[in-house]
């Protein structure tokens, strides 16, 4: 592979490093000078103008070359920072303990050496200033080429931590003609030391609080991630260097780019509500007379919810407004007080009521799905997931117990037969609340959640999930006929019936497999950046079921999307009272 390098003017900033226990890096510094639009003028996408770089001397990493990782340089007892995928050697060549002098300007190097670097002075900083030290091995790739499970193209301009296998992933930054041409101008994610730190953050988070159920803390993982590089940096803004001067994410703003007031709201997306939790951090930070106290009780207030796996976001206010007192001088305590009420409005919500847990008798299944998801081995090890995720599932029974409050009996299948969960959700933030067993006790074991949440996110929303399902077999049906809007950019190449031995409300029926041959048209689907869809199956049964979509005579029960890179996804209505 051909590497860049970086202009002769900055050749001022190599030199090699004489003493035996160091190594001399260029990276990515000066973060507070990269808001100044005058230095990205000349800058092209995908490179850092000179300003922004300089020469740092580390002690050599003292794992280089370790067990772990054994082509590695740049590896410590606690994480690796590896070209691409950890099975190649490093981009640069070693000499003498060192860097090779001819190596150290190309990007590819100033990225991974930018990457270690930050890494090793953020984690040094957690230790000293916040007292905490992180246990899990990290994994870190930059340039790393990781190809979506839709269109198996390689994703970029992104950066990403995956709790599947402990892992940070750096992606490149677009290059290609159209995106030039629409104006873009854009910087590996590696380079930007705010993503770096934002993106150990999570890494960070995952050890806090690793059992969390509600998506509510998908926001508050965000926010924090955000905090963490704000005051590690000491700048409330995030992305300077990834977009070339301008602002991803600022905490210090009040309003958000669509001009809202950063107020919460339910089901906001997570970057959404993450900056809603930045924003209450850092003005709290603003007045407090103790901000590393402060960002320690930060740290304090995530980890004590961990006893509450169902925690939400205004769980974590409250845990905060306790705390912050101790930090915070009587004068202010008002102003943040307010910050925190107008930002995150209301109370926690807590169940009002156990009766449900008695009512299982009057149990009688109103719906119930069969789910499977299959990614290719590769491709599911490299996102660190299962490659074969499967649910079947029925709501059994639902309750009202109290305003904004649904109880939901959910049986699912096992080897020893239909197990059942009672599932409470806040329909109005559409937080889960609880998820009891059959012994009507709570479940807070990590693993028994991470086997029960699949389902009971399904529950948390039955007229959403019915109405999806219900427009897709509509869509899919249409498509496999030629019409509806998904025939503007895919059409069909072949289709196929044979027998197919329905299982539907327990019975066994003669029902029938269509398989649909599907072929993404070149103009509209490359450009709207459409899923490769190669094929689509229906199944179908003779049931009555008003509404449903039919196909030569019987009614549309299922369908099966396959792409064009190994991914499936299958969902089969199997229950329903009639």
């Amino acid at each position: 592979m051909k590497k860049t390098t970086i202009a002769l003017t900055l050749s001022t900033l190599i030199t090699l490093s004489q003493a035996a226990q160091a190594l001399e890096l260029i990276v990515v510094n000066n973060y507070e000078v990269a808001s100044s639009p005058d230095i990205w003028k000349k800058a092209k996408t995908d490179q850092v103008p000179s300003a922004l770089l300089s020469n740092e001397n580390v002690s050599r990493p003292t794992s280089a070359y370790g067990s772990l990782f054994p082509k590695t340089f740049m590896q410590e007892s606690l994480f690796a920072v590896c070209y691409q995928d950890c099975k190649q050697n490093d981009v640069f060549r070693i000499r003498d303990g060192e860097i090779h002098d001819r190596d150290l300007a190309k990007w590819d190097v100033v990225e991974q050496s930018n990457v270690y670097f930050w890494l090793n002075s953020y984690f040094t900083f957690l230790e000293s200033k916040l007292n905490y030290r992180p246990s899990k091995f990290l994994k870190v790739m930059t340039n790393r080429e990781l190809r979506d499970e839709t269109a198996g193209k390689i994703m970029k301009n992104n950066a990403f931590f995956n709790p599947g296998d402990i892992s940070l992933s750096f992606l490149p930054a677009s290059k290609n003609l159209l995106f030039k041409l629409m104006g873009g101008k854009i910087n590996r994610s590696g380079f930007d030391p705010s993503v770096i730190v934002h993106e150990a953050s999570h890494y960070l988070f995952h050890h806090l609080f690793p059992n969390s159920v509600n998506a509510e803390i998908g926001g508050l993982n965000e926010g924090f991630a955000d905090y963490m590089a704000n005051i590690f940096l000491n700048n409330s803004k995030v992305g300077l260097v990834m977009l070339h001067g301008q602002v991803l994410r600022d905490s210090s703003q009040e309003v958000d780019k669509s001009g809202r007031l950063k107020t919460y709201a339910a089901n906001m997306e997570v970057h959404d509500l993450g900056e809603r939790v930045s924003l209450a951090l850092w003005k709290t930070r603003e007045l407090s007379e103790n901000k590393s106290e402060l960002d320690r009780l930060v740290i304090d207030a995530i980890i004590d919810m961990r006893s509450n796996p169902y925690s939400s976001v205004h769980d974590f206010k409250q845990k905060m407004l306790q705390r912050i007192p101790s930090v915070v001088a009587e004068r202010h305590m008002r102003s943040v007080k307010m910050i925190w009420e107008t930002i995150f409005a209301g109370e926690v919500n807590t169940i009002k009521d156990l009766d449900f847990l008695n009512s299982e008798n009057k149990a009688k299944d109103i719906i119930g799905f069969k789910t499977k998801q299959i990614i290719p081995e590769d491709m599911a090890a490299q996102y660190g997931v299962n490659p074969i995720e499967e649910n079947n599932y029925v709501i059994r029974h639902q309750v009202d117990i109290a305003q904004n409050q649904r109880a939901s009996l959910i049986g699912t299948e096992n080897k020893d037969g239909l197990v059942s969960y009672w599932v409470v959700h806040d329909r109005e933030r559409n937080n889960i609340m609880g998820i009891y067993n059959q012994q009507k006790q709570l479940i807070t074991d990590e693993n028994e959640l991470t086997k029960v949440k699949s389902i009971a996110d399904e529950s948390k929303n039955l007229d959403a999930t019915v109405k999806d399902f219900m427009a897709k077999v509509k869509a899919f049906t249409e498509l496999s006929n030629g019409k509806g809007e998904f025939s503007l950019a895919y059409k069909v190449k072949g289709i196929e019936s044979s027998e197919y031995a329905a299982r539907f409300n327990g019975n066994i029926l003669a029902g029938q497999k269509i398989d649909v041959k599907i072929k993404r048209k070149a103009i509209l689907g490359r450009l709207f950046g459409l899923p490769e869809i190669v094929g689509i199956t229906l199944y179908t049964a003779p049931v009555k079921l008003p509404g449903v979509p039919e196909v030569n005579g019987q009614r549309v029960i299922g369908y099966k999307l396959s792409m064009k890179t190994g991914t499936a996804v299958e969902v089969i209505l199997d229950k329903i009272a009639l």
